[in-house]
């Protein structure tokens, strides 16, 4: 230092030239040593070691937001995929309601059953409810079933107290007063409205149909139920989100809060505003990937025990697209991680730009 003020023009042997910018004496710093990713990665778990109550309390607020958002995607799937067997119990109640109407219970009745085509499932589930009341007899044309007894068409409802007209087929092979001939009251149901039978319609023969007005009102019932429930799917997926970002973000503020000493110790040992902003940035990330992935596993399987307790649970396996399922919990879990990272955004930015006086001067 002496030689330099003797001589200012020749610098001391080791000092950098005149005009250098960080000259000796001048206290600016030469320059900043920047951890690495892997070592600040390293600090942050030790941090969230050190905080593990509230880490887990923040993590809980995260799971629970996912969870909520997952099991409502899910059960929405759950729900579609079943909506085949869920139709095809409201029709098959819809059958045996319009049956008990006509003739209460079957037990001790006597039943012809007139099958033209193939018959479906819902026909057959149908039948085999009838027979399981114990009804006298059951006599069938074009239609094979336990304990009935085949007929042909002259004498089938001969007796009868109903007589049900099912399968698909577009016509019948005998006319209205043929099928019904012998029954004090000739009362038919019918599976199809667009059944033709061959000559004059009868006015003596009384013919319902299992499918009529009251299926067209449940459908267009389900539709508007479908259109209100694509709405809240909607609503709830926005609240949940919303609750997972402000509950990280109030978490993150109050670890700042808290954390008022350590950052203002970090900085005077040298420690960069990135690396403040990036410690928080990575605890909050970590924190959403397991609340994500914990939600996620929670929200798909309260739906699956739930309808696998109304309904069956093969039923709900085999119902699921796991495909589609597989993408909304990747994207759930992208969608927690990354908003975790957004909510702690403004308490890392606060954090980095603290001065650390102030912050070593506070008694948080």
């Amino acid at each position: 230092r002496d030689v330099n003020r003797a001589n200012p023009a020749e610098p001391s042997h080791g000092a950098p030239a005149s005009g250098s910018r960080a000259a000796y004496g001048t206290g600016d710093i030469l320059s900043q040593a920047a951890l690495s990713f892997a070592k600040v990665f390293r600090i942050s778990i030790q941090g969230i070691r050190i905080r593990f109550g509230r880490s887990l309390v923040t993590t809980s607020g995260v799971v629970l937001g996912i969870a909520f958002l997952m099991s409502n995607l899910t059960g929405q799937m759950i729900q579609r995929g079943l909506a085949s067997r869920i139709e095809a119990q409201q029709q098959m109640s819809l059958m045996m309601a319009l049956v008990t109407s006509e003739i209460g219970s079957a037990r001790d009745k006597t039943l012809a059953i007139a099958a033209f085509g193939t018959v479906t499932d819902i026909e057959r589930r149908l039948v085999d409810g009838i027979a399981a009341q114990a009804p006298a007899r059951i006599r069938t044309f074009g239609y094979e079933a336990p304990g009935a007894v085949p007929s042909p068409l002259r004498t089938l409802s001969e007796g009868a107290d109903l007589l049900l007209v099912l399968g698909d087929g577009a016509s019948a092979a005998a006319s209205l007063e043929e099928l019904t001939h012998g029954m004090s009251q000739p009362v038919l149901l019918d599976s199809r409205n667009d059944r033709q039978y061959p000559g004059a319609a009868s006015t003596s023969v009384r013919r319902e149909l299992f499918f009529g007005e009251q299926l067209a009102q449940e459908q267009l019932r389900r539709q508007e139920a479908a259109r209100s429930a694509h709405f809240r799917v909607l609503w709830i997926v926005v609240v949940s989100l919303l609750v997972t970002v402000i509950g990280v973000s109030n978490a993150l503020l109050m670890s700042v809060t808290e954390r008022f000493r350590e950052i203002g110790t970090m900085k005077c040992l040298g420690a960069l505003s990135s690396f403040v902003r990036m410690l928080f940035l990575i605890e909050s990330s970590l924190i959403g990937l397991a609340g994500s992935l914990i939600g996620m596993a929670i929200g798909v399987a309260l739906p699956v025990v739930t309808y696998g307790c109304v309904e069956t649970f093969s039923a709900v396996v085999t119902a699921l697209p796991y495909g589609l399922l597989a993408l909304a919990g990747a994207g759930a879990v992208l969608a927690g991680t990354a908003l975790s990272v957004v909510a702690a955004l403004y308490p890392a930015i606060f954090a980095s730009r603290m001065v650390p006086a102030t912050a070593l001067r506070s008694s948080v």
